[in-house]
């Protein structure tokens, strides 16, 4: 016999673990900066600089880029200063069906950054990452979709839907800028940086995605004369990844990891800041591929033999993509003081898929730092704002699996005579969705010699729970077509119960 295949290329989740990394060391403070008497605040920038699988765990290698603010003191006067410190970190998480060359998908979200004052010339730093890690193996599955020379084969056919990978590549792009600030300001030293990746956005053309997002960057700095000012600068990021056989109906998924970066002053009288930041790219490919394939057969007339195992594929990929806004205004109670800087985090506690939408909620905090007894020192003030918001995202259902990144691209505060301050913030809530299906995958057909001796012309078969015109025509050597003729069915439903006749099949062999 000869069997027609049809190749599938997928890509199936092996492994998922939610896991936490913690780095920290100890950092001398440098001979050209004064003693710490207090420590502000600390904050961080998570730099990856590879991902491995190997046989049973993976390894993340990478950076936090740590800014700690202190209050110093030096001959009884107080003023702000900044610890730039950068830990290093290797990360080895076990998981059991890791497996060398399988694709991972990781999410690292720095979780807390805290300095621990061990005295005035030394800090302990200590960084939290959460971990989200996806293992991934991309086989190619051959399904027989036909049979020739078997004329009367009997077979249960399945037209399903999957999503095919195309591919996975990767690309580095870089955000250089040369960030002037005010021309009255003679930069003393960087107190603090933040940097995000937003207004992602794809284009797909012949063997090409082109992949566009924005770097913004928010630099507190010290002047010589012990102010404290801000600069804001959005660098546009563009990186151009080669794929064959991609096209515009097939689905991206993107990620973006910051492998390095460099924030540093240029000369004084030069009133700038150099930012070199180097970004990867990661795209996944896929398409949506119709495939029919034989579920299930067999011949009345010949003894046919196969295996089967169960495949498991991705279906229905889909990204949405929407917008949590806040507007309102709070009481601050800082009194007259100056607010420096705010920096805003998501918290998702939980999430609800439905169908058709998704309820995602949590908290937003909010730390501003700002001035203390009149702009002659300087603390932190915490706010945390509810977050429950639910998003639209059609097609999505209750078994589907989900993957959420957050964007901020808008943050602004401003301080209102009476003590409030009038918050704008907008959240982009990036989902991805997908859902799961088990193939059952028919083998290797084999014809083997029939040993029956059924000389039956017709058995009476009562009907038994769960039982199916294709299992009861399967085991005695039948047709669907027969029982429903000889039993005047319309239709392929049976109830239990029922009283069957079923005819001894004569039909020609192939």
């Amino acid at each position: 016999m000869e069997l027609e295949k049809n190749k599938l290329s997928i890509n199936q989740i092996i492994a998922q673990k939610l896991d936490t990394a913690i780095c920290e060391g100890d950092c001398i403070v440098p001979d050209i900066k004064p003693d710490i008497f207090s420590i502000i605040t600390s904050s961080g920038i998570v730099n990856i600089y590879k991902k491995e699988v190997m046989d049973g765990k993976v390894r993340i290698d990478g950076a936090v880029n740590t800014y700690t603010m202190y209050i110093a003191e030096e001959e009884g006067k107080r003023e702000i200063r900044s610890i730039n410190y950068v830990l290093d970190f290797s990360q080895i998480i076990n998981i059991e069906n890791a497996q060398s060359g399988m694709i991972p998908e990781i999410q690292t979200c720095l979780k807390n950054v805290e300095a621990r004052m061990i005295n005035e010339r030394k800090i302990n730093v200590k960084a939290i990452l959460n971990l989200d890690i996806k293992l991934f193996t991309n086989t190619s599955e051959e399904f027989i979709t036909g049979i020739s020379d078997i004329k009367d084969l009997q077979r249960m056919d399945k037209t399903i839907i999957v999503n095919s990978l195309i591919g996975t590549e990767k690309t580095k792009a870089q955000s250089k800028e040369t960030i002037s600030i005010d021309s009255t300001d003679n930069l003393a030293e960087i107190l603090k940086v933040n940097v995000e990746i937003v207004n992602k956005d794809t284009k797909i053309s012949y063997n090409k995605i082109l992949a566009k997002a924005d770097t913004k960057l928010k630099i507190m700095y010290l002047t010589d004369d012990g102010r404290i000012n801000n600069v804001f600068v959005t660098i546009p990021v563009m990186g151009f990844i080669d794929m064959k056989d991609i096209s515009e109906e097939n689905v991206c998924d993107m990620q973006y990891d910051i492998k390095n970066m460099l924030i540093k002053p240029n000369g004084v009288q030069d009133h700038s800041i150099y930012a070199e930041i180097e970004i990867e790219i990661t795209a996944s490919a896929y398409e949506n591929k119709e495939i029919n394939i034989i579920e299930d057969l067999y011949s009345p007339s010949r003894n046919l033999v196969f295996e089967q195992k169960m495949v498991r594929a991705m279906q229905n990929i889909s990204n949405y993509n929407g917008i949590y806004s806040i507007r309102e205004k709070q009481l601050l109670n800082i009194g007259d003081e100056k607010v420096y800087d705010a920096d805003v985090k998501v918290d998702i506690e939980n999430y609800r898929i439905l169908n058709d939408e998704i309820q995602i909620s949590g908290n937003v905090n909010i730390v501003f730092i700002h001035s203390l007894n009149n702009m002659q020192d300087i603390g932190t003030s915490q706010m945390q704002l509810p977050l429950d918001y639910k998003m639209s995202c059609k097609g999505m259902n209750i078994d589907s699996n989900v993957k959420i990144n957050i964007d901020i691209p808008l943050q602004d505060f401003a301080i209102l005579p009476n003590g409030e301050i009038d918050i704008k913030i907008d959240i982009q809530f990036l989902v991805k969705s997908s859902s799961e299906i088990d193939i059952n995958k028919i083998c290797e057909i084999k014809e083997e010699e029939c040993n029956s001796n059924n000389e039956y012309n017709m058995v009476i078969y009562f009907t038994k729970k769960d039982d199916s015109l294709w299992k009861i025509a399967k085991e005695f050597g039948s047709t669907i077509d027969s029982i429903k003729k000889y039993n005047e069915l319309i239709s392929d439903e049976i109830m239990p119960g029922m009283q069957l006749f079923i005819t001894k099949y004569v039909g020609v062999n192939g």
